[in-house]
């Protein structure tokens, strides 16, 4: 307990000492002030979770001028660890997505592949019944029976032709509209003071999608739509984070507590910070939707 209350007295000295209240910690970390009280007072149990607790405490030294991740070292007995439940349960959520994710690519491949399925059924049923009439009127006379059967087959191979040129073009036409949709989006810095970056973006449609993906150890996110979360959590490293932005949508906030290990893509676009926040641990960028 004692150790609890070196790391929250030590993280409220260097808060004051930077002129911050914590209802200004919690405007810059977006985490809620009874969290930053509980971090002060050495007070874990009121934690949405342990899981959360170590990325919490390391957004706080961090902001405040010290080394989030010396401190969680230091006390690395008397911080929670994220080998817990929690995290269990954090994978198998995860794993659960991944596996509906991949059912639905399934049934997407056989919803495009099924008209030729059906074309190739109906074509071997024709042959199947051209055969078996063939046999029973072999009597009757052979040489007409030959005629029909090749007229039934120039019908067939007619028929499967002009599906294929069909699906061709309807592919090609898919094709033509995801490149032109990617020509006409544009992403420009409009104003940055290195801990913040406003992007403009113009010419994307409705259904955007945002990805940040950790490439260098942990990373605490949190997105805004319009001044509302719609999603918040920790990222380890070689994961990634991938979110729906709802429709309508004209201002997207994205707060990255450990922005040089933490890539940034809109819409399939990667996108640069901006040269002053290379420097930057902890970033806030605006995305406005023209």
């Amino acid at each position: 307990m004692r150790q609890l209350n070196e790391i929250g007295e030590k993280l409220k000295e260097a808060r004051k000492a930077k002129g911050y209240t914590l209802d200004d910690l919690q405007q810059m970390t977006k985490i809620q002030k009874r969290y930053l009280i509980a971090i002060e007072e050495g007070n874990y149990d009121v934690m949405p979770g342990k899981f959360y607790a170590r990325a919490f405490i390391k957004q706080y030294a961090d902001t405040v001028g010290l080394n989030g991740d010396q401190l969680l070292e230091e006390y690395t007995d008397a911080v929670p660890h994220t080998h817990d439940e929690e995290y269990v349960e954090k994978v198998s959520t995860d794993q659960t997505r991944v596996g509906k994710n991949t059912e639905s690519v399934f049934l997407t491949k056989v919803q495009e592949y099924l008209p030729t399925i059906l074309i190739g059924i109906i074509a071997v049923a024709i042959i199947a019944a051209i055969y078996f009439a063939v046999i029973k009127t072999n009597n009757q006379g052979d040489e007409e029976m030959i005629t029909k059967d090749s007229a039934a087959i120039s019908v067939s191979s007619a028929d499967s032709a002009a599906t294929e040129e069909s699906e061709s073009a309807t592919e090609s036409s898919k094709i033509a509209e995801s490149e032109e949709s990617e020509e006409n989006q544009g992403i420009e810095i409009i104003s940055s003071t290195g801990s913040a970056t406003t992007y403009s973006v113009t010419g994307s449609s409705e259904g955007n999608t945002l990805t940040l993906t950790a490439t260098g150890g942990e990373s605490w996110i949190s997105v805004e739509a319009d001044g509302t979360t719609i999603d918040a959590q920790l990222i380890t490293d070689g994961s990634n984070l991938e979110t729906e932005v709802p429709e309508g949508t004209s201002t997207l906030v994205v707060i990255i507590g450990n922005a040089p290990a933490t890539e940034v893509n809109l819409n399939g676009e990667d996108i640069s910070y901006a040269p002053e926040a290379e420097n930057s641990v902890r970033q806030e960028i605006k995305f406005q939707f023209e």
